[in-house]
């Protein structure tokens, strides 16, 4: 099974020379038997490796003994290992999505964070073929098109590689027999409980009774597709380059160019605009992109307008067709002073800050969450007030290198355009203190020479979560340590 790994990474080039790679591990069989053949071509390819292992706090003394399997595993292996705690349970409600989705987000965001701040080339994770096929019988079942036959993508741009997508489950565990691997089992992936497990313990079965070699051929289709959506996705790339252009956050289109482009690109240069503009597809449908199509067909009103999901708008203007952020109908503007060892109540957001002092040495534990920060009162100059979102605001975000605009921070973090405004900003003379929910300033960090410590804490009453976080950021304080 090794070298047919060695031959995938070889196929897809995921791996060069020199390679620092971190290997995300859970403690269950994929994920060890992923990271003991890394280890084992760590010479063959000059790679160095990092564990990276979040506990979701789901499964009470079942995840901590995972959780110190792989800290062992990883002590014994000379490996570095970085372990995560993280309540998904709580963010699942906090943000009001499923646990399997918050924890998904949780994950990608601590590996990136970790790979920004430890100069990591590749992220490893442990998918496999079997996965593979999960996922696109789950697509199916949704609702998909060809680019979600093409499954979980072996490589990624941003890092992401998966070498065991070619291997089969019973593989990976003859893997871990023949190597004297005891992998931890996830009592909960026995149970069909999530869609995944349905179709993992039920649909998956039961096709199988007609074809035994389904998973095999859902993994020939996912890399048969995956090659043809690799090649279109780079000449579509050219399109766009080549005549798409953005004049400030509109992205402007010539009418008699799109018309007399094939119904396949101009589908994908209408989804590739409202993307740009929207920083992602959520909400919208087929159904929105036939319309948009319908009415350029008509030709028989020079200026009109459609509204899409999530303030989306669509505009011909003579022969010009504009894809735009529509003026928020409901923004509430808001800027409140804020009263240290007090609250004050923010009415345009259903919320409240209560912001006090604590001395440094009365601190055990410093960790910043979604409604909590942690800030150096020293190095904060003039009165504290909280606002909403105002043209040019930039702060230097935790954990980042340099200067960053609120607008691509919140691009970034694929926040919907309609929800940016509700997000108060605690701001002091110099600008943006702290991005309430997602990150402090790094100006503003607790740090070894921090004697008094000021604590915001923010309360939402009862309202919607702060933009509903949609790439929640809650271990940025800049500082999470433990009192000498």
């Amino acid at each position: 099974m090794k070298e047919k790994v060695i031959k995938f990474i070889e196929k897809h080039k995921m791996l060069a020379m020199g390679d620092k790679v971190l290997v995300a591990v859970s403690g269950g069989p994929d994920s060890i038997c992923l990271l003991h053949i890394l280890y084992s071509l760590r010479e063959l390819y000059n790679i160095e490796l990092l564990v990276i292992h979040i506990n979701h706090l789901l499964r009470g003394k079942e995840a901590d003994q995972e959780e110190e399997y792989v800290r062992d595993l990883s002590r014994e292996w000379n490996i570095p290992f970085y372990g995560f705690k993280k309540d998904i349970k709580s963010l699942s409600k906090l943000k009001g999505i499923s646990i399997e989705e918050v924890g998904r987000e949780v994950r990608y965001n601590l590996f990136f964070k970790m790979k920004a701040s430890h100069q990591v080339n590749k992220i490893a994770l442990g998918q496999h073929g079997d996965d593979n096929a999960e996922t696109i019988i789950m697509r199916l079942l949704r609702g998909t098109g060809p680019e979600g036959l093409a499954g979980i993508p072996p490589y990624r741009e941003d890092g992401i590689i998966r070498p065991l997508l070619a291997c089969s489950r019973e593989e990976i565990e003859e893997y871990c027999r023949n190597n004297k691997l005891f992998p931890k089992i996830d009592k909960s992936n026995l149970e069909p409980i999530y869609f995944r497990n349905k179709i993992r313990l039920e649909v998956l079965p039961y096709l199988e009774q007609y074809n035994n070699n389904l998973k095999r051929n859902l993994q020939n289709l996912s890399e048969i597709v995956g090659e043809q959506q690799d090649y279109i996705k780079g000449e579509m790339d050219k399109l766009w380059k080549d005549n798409i252009h953005k004049e400030m956050e509109d992205i402007k289109i010539d009418i008699s160019w799109i018309n007399n482009l094939s119904n396949f690109e101009q589908k994908e240069m209408l989804r590739r605009s409202i993307e740009r503009v929207k920083g992602n597809l959520k909400d919208i449908e087929y159904k929105h992109i036939q319309l948009i199509l319908e009415k350029l067909r008509e030709d028989n009103n020079t200026i009109w307008e459609i509204d899409l999901p999530n303030n989306i708008k669509i505009e011909r203007q003579y022969n010009k067709l504009l894809v735009r952020e529509g003026k928020s109908k409901d923004r509430k503007d808001f800027y409140y002073p804020l009263v240290i060892e007090g609250k004050t109540l923010i009415p345009e957001i259903n919320g409240e800050f209560n912001l006090y002092l604590v001395e440094r040495e009365d601190v055990d534990i410093i960790k910043s969450s979604p409604t909590r920060g942690y800030f150096d009162i020293q190095k904060i100059e003039g009165p504290i007030f909280v606002r909403n979102r105002i043209p040019g605001d930039k702060f230097k975000p935790s954990g980042n290198l340099g200067t960053k605009k609120l607008k691509d921070f919140f691009i970034d973090k694929k926040i919907p355009r309609e929800q940016r405004d509700t997000i108060p900003l605690v701001v002091g003379e110099n600008g943006i203190i702290w991005v309430t929910g997602y990150r402090v300033d790094e100006r503003y960090i607790v740090d070894e020479k921090t004697k008094t410590i000021l604590i915001i804490e923010f309360n939402n009453k009862g309202g919607k979560p702060i933009a509903q976080r949609h790439k929640e950021d809650i271990n940025r304080s800049g500082c999470s340590s433990k009192k000498n």
